[in-house]
């Protein structure tokens, strides 16, 4: 599925050669996210993604980048979480040898102009803004809050109004400095390419960026009797519900079984969570649940929107949906869940972009890259006793957190419902 070099100054390069293609994605992951800044830094692994897309050496503006993308027909982005920050592009695949230069300049090049930083920070306060009129993500971010209090890990990756408006120019390039380093970044690329001619761009473009140890980032610590309950007051038409537990690292032999026991219980219209709150009960419209993991921790969270007036309702019924699960599951319905597992991973590799986010995610996060196969095998290989045992550990209803968004005063009746 994927060859594997590393330059001589640690910098690594993946590909996935997919050649029924037209397309292809280049992807640059670096080491770099909010699990990497102090208190006092929040927001800055963010606010660097977007200063280096106002320029590099060889195209030192903003719309010389993206015209430099576009008139190919290709789009670009970025994104930002707590572990990762990820450049990519997809472009015709005649035009990925040109995107690797691109890429490497905004890189390991970029302009940090004083005036385009000022600029900059005034764009990411308005899409700070933009959440606020979000409640939805709202919840999802005071969900992480509950569960990981007072730490990098459970800190909005892009920070805050008051931490964004203070970060020095000099902080962000000292950042830079620290964090995009050979050995910290990954060049993942997926489509119809050679993985010679692509070890060869990255050679030319990256292979005498200097050697450097990255900056460390801050492990995940208990949450010592912090509150288990949480509702911000806002005037919407839906309460926002988030009940979450704490579970298994990226690299823990149970994650399999814990997207197993996400897939049974709220992923899909065939879930439980689904079948019993909208269709028998037309309680919500959404509901699902998510495991998300990290180096050194995980959480698994079920996310409903109500009507405020059945918001305890809906909570209640969330919670004995988890303890009816935790009674058995038939052998078909894990059946069922594992095949709909192994479709959903299999059906995501058709899409280069979705390639080189396995690629390089895998080998950024973890040192390693599993294929699909080997997936698909850890998925088939998890039994009944594995996925119940697992299912016991991760609902205990001790551990349950909840956050709350909607117009509500007082978390009194939630907490009662939540046992906390």
């Amino acid at each position: 599925m994927h060859k594997h070099t590393t330059l001589s100054n640690g910098l690594r390069v993946v590909t996935g050669e997919m050649p029924h293609t037209r397309s292809a994605t280049v992807s640059m992951y670096v080491g770099a996210g909010s699990r990497y800044e102090t208190d006092e830094e929040a927001g800055l692994s963010h606010f660097l993604e977007h200063m280096l897309f106002k320029g590099a050496s060889r195209r030192p503006t903003a719309r010389e980048i993206s015209e430099a993308i576009e008139s190919v027909g290709g789009m670009h982005n970025a994104a930002t979480d707590r572990e990762v920050t990820v450049y990519y592009a997809k472009v015709p695949h005649t035009a990925a040898l040109q995107t690797i230069d691109i890429l490497a300049d905004m890189l390991r090049d970029p302009v940090m102009d004083a005036a385009e930083l000022e600029k900059e920070r005034a764009v990411i306060l308005e899409e700070l803004a933009s959440v606020e009129d979000s409640p939805g993500e709202l919840a999802a971010g005071l969900i992480d809050e509950t569960l990981w209090p007072h730490q990098p890990l459970g800190r909005n990756v892009g920070g805050t109004p008051e931490s964004v408006s203070a970060l020095p120019l000099t902080a962000v390039n000292a950042y830079f400095r620290r964090q995009y380093v050979p050995a910290n970044t990954v060049l993942a690329v997926a489509g119809t390419v050679s993985h010679t001619d692509v070890g060869a761009a990255a050679e030319r473009w990256l292979g005498d960026m200097p050697t450097a140890e990255a900056g460390a980032w801050y492990p995940a610590a208990a949450r010592n009797g912090s509150p288990r309950v949480a509702v911000k007051e806002k005037r919407t038409e839906q309460a926002h519900i988030c009940i979450a537990y704490p579970s298994v690292s990226l690299s823990h032999p149970d994650r399999f079984a814990v997207d197993l026991l996400s897939t049974v219980l709220g992923e899909g219209m065939s879930s439980r969570l689904f079948l019993e709150l909208r269709e028998e009960r037309a309680l919500v419209y959404d509901v699902h649940s998510y495991p998300s993991e990290f180096r050194d921790a995980g959480s698994f969270t079920v996310y409903a929107g109500c009507d405020p007036d059945n918001a305890l309702v809906t909570i209640e019924a969330v919670l004995e949906e988890n303890r009816k699960l935790l009674a058995g599951v038939p052998a078909t319905e894990l059946a069922k869940a594992r095949e709909m597992a192994k479709g959903r991973v299999q059906l995501r590799m058709e899409d280069t972009r979705a390639v080189a986010g396995w690629l390089g995610s895998q080998e950024l996060l973890l040192g390693r890259i599993e294929t699909v196969d080997e997936v698909v095998a850890r998925i088939d290989a998890v039994t009944m006793d594995e996925l119940m045992e697992v299912a016991h550990r991760v609902l205990a209803p001790e551990q349950a957190t909840l956050a709350l968004v909607g117009p509500f005063e007082s978390d009194a009746p939630f907490a009662r419902a939540l046992g906390a």
